[in-house]
Order: structure tokens, then C-alpha cells, then sequence
């Protein structure tokens, strides 16, 4: 599939300009939590949840929003702000 059309049949566009799935959950998620596509995911897939690149500090909106609903984002922002206040 051409990624025009994955990102047309997929992904919106949100209102931080950000690509997202349309559906959620992700189309692509099995009833047992696998992912449907893993060894051919996108690279965003493969890079979520971004703790060990610099777009999980300098984009805050994103990464706020992840702390929503993937523990590991908030983990990490929570151990960030303990050592920040030690």
C-alpha cells in the first residue's frame, strides 16, 4: 500500500496537526492486543512511545497526551518531575 493511501483510508489530521488513527482503537489491533501489521508498521508506530528521542521533551501537547493513555508515558514524566523536585 502507498502511503498516500494509508493515510488516507487510516489517519486524520488532529488539531495539534498531528497525524492519528481515525478509529480508535487502532484498526489494526487483534482482539488478544496484538498488532494486525507489527513487522510492517509504520515508523511512528515503531517509535511510540518516543521516551528515548527529543520530541518527547520538546513537543509537550503530544506527549501530555500520550500520558493519557499509555502508562509508560506517564511513568517516565512522573519519575522526571521526582528527580526535578529532589
Amino acid at each position: 500500500m502507498r502511503e498516500s493511501e494509508f493515510i488516507e483510508s487510516f489517519l486524520r489530521v488532529d488539531e495539534d496537526g498531528d497525524f492519528v488513527a481515525k478509529s480508535l482503537p487502532c484498526p489494526f489491533l487483534e482482539a488478544d492486543n496484538s498488532c494486525r501489521i507489527y513487522e510492517q508498521r509504520p515508523s511512528d508506530c515503531r517509535r511510540f512511545p518516543y521516551t528515548d528521542e527529543d520530541v518527547f521533551l520538546k513537543r509537550k501537547s503530544i506527549t501530555l497526551k500520550n500520558t493519557g493513555f499509555c502508562p509508560i508515558s506517564y511513568y517516565v514524566i512522573e519519575r522526571m518531575m521526582e528527580s526535578a523536585s529532589s
